[in-house]
């Protein structure tokens, strides 16, 4: 269902166009597509160095892949990551990650 990743000229269009919701860990962008996913993740330098940008960065694509089976639609998503979720657990970021593709009705609610 992922068809790949978005490159970084590409948020741009999902910044201006898409819709928006975010929540202590995390801010989702989706764009509606035609086919398939696309994910997007953004680590800013200020939370820290490359180590904990890049724990982050696998945080959030292993809890997209948990949750993707379950994604109703398709279209460009691009996750930022705040500042807070440097000090949270892999669950947390989880948690909030189900919590803001339900408001963005991408997620069906069949799931736990």
């Amino acid at each position: 269902m992922v068809s790949g990743r978005i490159p970084a000229p590409s948020y741009r269009k999902v910044y201006e166009e898409g819709r928006s919701a975010g929540n202590r860990y995390l801010v989702l962008y989706y764009l509606p597509g035609e086919v398939g996913l696309k994910l997007g993740i953004s680590v800013g330098k200020k939370l820290g160095k490359a180590v904990l940008r890049n724990k982050l960065k696998r945080r959030v694509r292993e809890a997209f892949r948990k949750i993707m089976p379950r994604l109703e639609k398709s279209g460009e998503l691009v996750f930022i990551v705040r500042r807070s979720a440097a000090a949270c657990t892999y669950g947390d970021i989880e948690n909030a990650m189900k919590d803001l593709l339900k408001r963005m009705e991408l997620l069906g609610n069949a799931d736990a």
